[in-house]
């Protein structure tokens, strides 16, 4: 009797392990388009496959949702989508108001339990929804075998270019291994362009069905292309690479699409053509500084600290002495390191960021242009978008060389794009004093162009522009004097932005018959058409300054960059509150009656 209830135990237990639901937790997903979309968790039951997924997605921007012929595809076997909840199928929903967010389900025909990774399809029309090697969390896929030709060991005499300005393109192209069709992932391909040094170029390309993509800029002279693969919404979904290019020159980039980027793995497995090795280089030193950071922390806090010029000597020193031994650690020359990451440049951007009135003192600029540093100095050195920081220190000099001209090009250039009337600096090279002058004239051109339009009395186009930076909040707070004034700094491409100024509107409107003014500030990082349309639907002040403007107030009042940044101002022009970010209606609502009262 006992063994017969043994033997009926065991039975019954094997056939409740064989329909025990098999579940993912926290999957994986290698690739998709949209990094917004999350899943949760996959259930394999006998008769459905359900997939519990989560949205993050702005409410104001369409909604989403999954077609009806969404399908999954395991080894070319397709599962047909057999229902949601939460939302229709074909149909847009959207997320919460408040939270950007939204849970929802969706259920397939059954999946064979022995399934190791999935693909969810939604179609091949623009746009769709496409996850590719949904596996269990930690499970890796094979790697791609890379060809020699990016492995290769490539020549010591592969030296660093010498500087030289040129108009001809540069060409990347892409080539993806393990790659299905329909996987399109994005690449985002940053770089600086001279003709407009206010802010970095950005382009977003999607590799074609076949994994390839020819990809051309222009750079004007050797200099790093920073190119971000966005694959996976999982925790450090990106890869990146800096490739040297030059104009010309024609770099190959090697992907491997079976690789989830996080801080160990890289979808970038390999490079060949101009200066492959000095960017592999680069990829080995970064790798390395970042995992030691005991040589390299920048002097940072001593810079948050200073209180003269002295001080910040005293810092720059230690960040001298930190990368020497850094550099003597690990076997680097002071040249190699110049171009991996310069010290100097990033240490004195700092300064300018955190201590700006120290920075602009004569007295600091003497001791640059004593002391000087190799990298402003150095003609064959690979300049990086840092020099915007630092350029105007040669303002009004005429120290002669390739880099002091180029840091007196971009400093006017910027200042003209800002809004900025200036006199042509001096500049001895003669491509880049071209350069100079047609990008002037072009320049003057537009503002002249967006000056002709007409603006509401609210409305305030560069009619400060010859307000020094440092007076530029005094300006406007004068101009309200006797009212409680909330500044809004903001642009017109900042979803958080959007987001305050939606939800303060109804605010806005009980408050219009109180002593307060909302002043709203941006400068050319927001695009002055997409600007003049959003300040119609706006209510308040708005003024477009230039970038000098902007940066000073970012600077000095939000001690940070970065959008969007709220302060409220007393009838006097007293500072009284400042709030970085969005927080929601209530936080700055409380402040802003605490202002009235």
């Amino acid at each position: 009797m006992k063994k017969s209830v043994i033997l009926l135990a065991v039975i019954i237990s094997l056939f409740s392990c064989g329909n025990r639901v098999k579940v993912w937790e926290n999957p994986q997903i290698g690739v998709t388009r949209y990094t917004y979309i999350r899943i949760k968790k996959v259930s394999f039951y006998k008769d459905s496959t359900v997939i519990d997924m989560n949205v993050n997605y702005p409410s104001f921007a369409g909604g989403f949702t999954f077609g009806k012929d969404t399908y999954i595809d395991v080894d070319g076997k397709h599962y047909l989508i057999t229902g949601s909840d939460c939302f229709k199928l074909g149909e847009f929903t959207n997320t919460d108001p408040d939270t950007w967010e939204k849970d929802f389900t969706l259920y397939f025909e059954p999946l064979p339990r022995k399934t190791k990774v999935f693909d969810i399809i939604e179609g091949t029309f623009e746009g769709a929804y496409t996850l590719y090697n949904i596996r269990p969390e930690g499970v890796e896929l094979p790697r791609a075998e890379v060809p020699a030709e990016y492995l290769a060991d490539y020549p010591e005499d592969d030296v660093w270019p010498e500087m030289a300005y040129s108009e001809d393109s540069v060409t990347i192209h892409f080539k993806a291994l393990n790659y299905k069709p329909g996987m399109s992932p994005r690449l985002d391909i940053w770089h600086f362009d001279i003709t407009n040094p206010s802010s970095f170029k950005e382009d977003m390309i999607h590799l074609k069905d076949d994994g390839t993509y020819d990809y051309k800029c222009k750079t004007y002279y050797p200099e790093h292309v920073q190119i971000d693969m966005v694959t996976s919404p999982s925790p450090g979904w990106g890869s990146y690479l800096l490739p040297f290019t030059a104009p010309g020159e024609e770099v190959t980039v090697l992907l491997d699409m079976n690789v989830t980027p996080d801080s160990i793995h890289d979808c970038f497995v390999g490079l060949k053509g101009y200066q492959a090795k000095n960017s592999m280089r680069v990829r080995e030193f970064d790798n390395i500084r970042m995992a030691d950071k005991s040589d390299l922390t920048l002097a940072e806090w001593s810079i948050d600290h200073a209180g003269t010029v002295s001080d910040l000597i005293v810092a720059y020193d230690s960040v001298v002495a930190g990368v020497k031994a850094f550099n003597k650690k690990y076997g680097y020359s002071d040249a190699d390191a110049r171009h991996f990451f310069d010290y100097e440049l990033r240490f004195f951007s700092i300064v300018s960021e955190r201590k700006d009135s120290l920075f602009r003192s004569k007295e600091f600029l003497d001791y640059i242009l004593k002391v000087r540093p190799a990298c402003f100095f150095s003609d064959d050195f690979i300049l990086r978008s840092d020099y915007k920081r630092v350029c105007h220190l040669f303002e009004g000099t005429r120290i002669k060389g390739f880099v002091p001209d180029f840091c007196r090009y971009l400093n006017g250039v910027k200042l003209m794009i800002g809004g900025r009337p200036i006199s042509k600096p001096f500049i001895e090279d003669e491509y880049l004093s071209n350069l100079f002058d047609r990008v002037s004239g072009n320049m003057d051109d537009e503002i002249a162009k967006n000056k002709k339009n007409k603006f509401a009395p609210n409305v305030h186009y560069l009619d400060l522009a010859d307000v020094a930076p440092q007076d530029i909040l005094k300006t406007i707070l004068a101009r309200y004097k006797g009212k409680t004034v909330v500044l809004d700094s903001w642009a017109t491409w900042c979803a958080w932005c959007i987001k305050g100024n939606e939800e303060m509107a109804p605010y806005k409107e009980e408050l219009k018959d109180k002593e307060i003014v909302f002043v709203y500030i941006t400068s050319l990082t927001s695009p002055f058409d997409r600007w003049m349309k959003s300040v119609e639907t706006i209510p308040g002040e708005h003024y477009y300054l230039t970038e000098e403007q902007n940066d000073y107030v970012a600077n000095r009042i939000w001690a940070s960059g970065g959008v969007p940044h709220y302060a409220i101002f007393d009838a006097n022009g007293n500072q009284l509150y400042i709030q970085r970010g969005w927080g929601g209606l209530d936080m700055i609502k409380t402040e802003i009656e605490k202002a009235l009262e």
